[in-house]
């Protein structure tokens, strides 16, 4: 994912290495997003031309990065106003087919009710942090109903639960590493799981989810951990 305000050093890094690796552009997914200093019709426009501009008039997903807005109080109606701009700018680049699908991140109940007030096209995609200990019920049956597809960010819980004992346990019982029991995890509850790592050898991990089905009991003990513990930023206090 790439927030807005680093596009341009991102498409420099793709142009030197796509080639390099006998890549396209059509061979990456780029999934950007709307930085919140950037909310509001003109700032938001603005932005999305940026980034266009960068990834040669067309990004894959464009995503309303927070809730809220830069150098705004979190409780000041106006946020409520420059988002619904940003969304209606996100629109009409998706009309025009610029943009291939537009969503939201960080977004509660709230916002995303409020959102369905007014959209003219709905959200494809809801990003949120999600993982055992922050199991986003509510949403995700708000996704559902709607037919939007939840995105699961932070799944390790910045590292934390790669010690967590109940997941280290169902590791070892299924011979895998604790990121892959994480990455399971949100597989079959049918969220998009995004890990984040910068190592090659960690990639390689992750991608061996799909070797193994966490049964029954596995689903239940993690589902027991559940406590709503953030360990990223907390939109419940955007209005």
């Amino acid at each position: 994912a790439v927030v807005s305000t680093q596009s341009t050093g991102i498409s420099a890094a793709l142009s030197h290495l796509l080639p390099k690796h006998c890549l396209s552009k059509s061979d990456i997914f780029i999934v950007s997003k709307l930085h919140p200093k950037c909310q509001g019709k003109d700032r938001a426009r603005e932005a999305v031309e940026k980034t266009l501009q960068c990834f040669g008039g067309y990004v894959d997903v464009m995503l309303i990065h927070w809730p809220g807005a830069s150098k705004v109080k979190s409780d000041d109606p106006v946020v409520r106003k420059l988002r619904k701009e940003s969304w209606v700018v996100l629109e009409e680049f998706k009309k025009c087919g610029k943009i291939g699908r537009i969503g939201v991140s960080n977004y509660t109940i709230p916002h995303l009710d409020g959102l369905m007030g007014y959209c003219l096209i709905k959200p494809s995609v809801v990003q949120n942090e999600f993982h055992p200990r922050y199991q986003e019920e509510v949403v995700l049956e708000f996704c559902k109903k709607h037919d939007i597809n939840f995105m699961g960010y932070s799944p390790f819980g910045q590292g934390d639960l790669l010690h967590n004992p109940t997941i280290c346990k169902i590791s070892e019982k299924h011979g895998v590493k604790p990121a892959n029991v994480l990455i399971q995890w949100s597989i079959q509850r049918d969220v998009t799981c995004i890990p984040r790592t910068s190592k090659p050898e960690r990639i390689r991990e992750n991608m061996c989810y799909s070797s193994f089905m966490l049964d029954a009991d596995d689903l239940h003990q993690m589902a027991l951990l559940n406590d709503n513990h953030k360990f990223c930023w907390d939109p419940n206090r955007v209005v």
